[in-house]
């Protein structure tokens, strides 16, 4: 339905890019851009599930409420949603403490 290249590709990020990156990643979203997501998703459900098996999303959008009631309810202390994203890398506990992993 939707084609969206992961974010590797995207911002053409390899796999060792936690080594040496100075600045990681922040992800700015506004509160309207989500509530409108909130609202397309909902008014779309029998689109995006098409088989009444497919009840997580509508589970989901169920417990969510509708997004003008949730809208009016944040609107006092609308703002951006800030995410920033860390690194892949663990630290390994035991013998092998010198080791560093990186996730995929």
């Amino acid at each position: 339905m939707i084609d969206v290249p992961d974010a590797e590709t995207k911002f053409d990020i390899g796999q060792f890019n936690d080594f040496y990156a100075k600045v990681k990643p922040t992800l700015y979203i506004k509160l309207t851009d989500v509530f409108t997501m909130h609202n397309m998703v909902a008014n779309d459900v029998s689109v995006l599930c098409i088989q009444q098996e497919d009840s997580v999303l509508r589970d989901v959008l169920r417990e969510l409420g509708s997004a003008r009631a949730n809208e009016a309810e944040m609107s006092a202390g609308l703002a951006d949603v800030t995410l920033s994203l860390g690194g892949r890398m663990h630290a390994v506990e035991g013998k092998c403490s010198m080791v560093v992993t990186v996730t995929t």
